[in-house]
């Protein structure tokens, strides 16, 4: 009995209020958030499904080797969120443009390295609340990403590295993340 009660609290506890989220802000380029991509391991990555002609265009020198890292490039503000839920602490980034449309998520995984977490806000310049623009983000598809930052005939290109084995924890959480945005989760193997 304790069994069906443990996974069904939300069933039994309707009027429980959901945990708050924390929300903190930050300034950085797309040149400063590239720069510690790499870093960071695995992480789920959630791109917006709007159509890449609504995004301005990405700064002179850049390219992306597949489109849907684009929005990245177009990053001018991190809303770091941290939520104590039923499956322990979760924490993401909101990827903001320049008018505070939200344009990709990035949610921190067991397999990601916390320590290039911590130091990718720790390279931002906490501001005050960013304006927030018409659009949260309409996720399009989630990843398991690797990111990889190189030099590629004089330009900088945003790529995804090579996919490593992830952890069974990983996985769930990845499904899980997934399931709550309402997303099919897809497992890359680039090269």
């Amino acid at each position: 009995m304790f069994g069906w009660l443990a996974t069904h609290p939300v069933a039994l506890c309707r009027r429980a209020s959901a945990p708050p989220v924390q929300r903190r802000c930050f300034r950085m380029s797309p040149l400063q958030l590239t720069e510690h991509l790499p870093r960071l391991g695995q992480v789920l990555y959630v791109a917006d499904a709007r159509p890449l002609a609504a995004l301005d265009e990405p700064p002179p020198g850049w390219l992306v080797e597949q489109c849907e890292l684009a929005p990245l490039l177009h990053t001018h503000w991190l809303m770091a969120a941290s939520v104590v839920s039923d499956d322990g602490p979760c924490e993401w980034l909101e990827c903001l443009d320049r008018r505070g449309n939200a344009c990709a998520r990035l949610h921190l995984l067991p397999d990601t390295d916390y320590l290039a977490w911590d130091a990718l806000l720790a390279a931002a310049a906490p501001t005050p609340e960013a304006a927030r623009g018409r659009h949260a983000l309409r996720a399009g598809d989630a990843c398991v990403t690797r990111f990889r930052r190189r030099h590629l005939a004089g330009l900088l290109a945003l790529g995804r590295a090579a996919a490593t084995p992830i952890s069974a924890l990983g996985r769930d959480i990845a499904l899980r993340i997934a399931q709550a945005e309402a997303v099919k989760l897809q497992w890359l193997a680039i090269g």
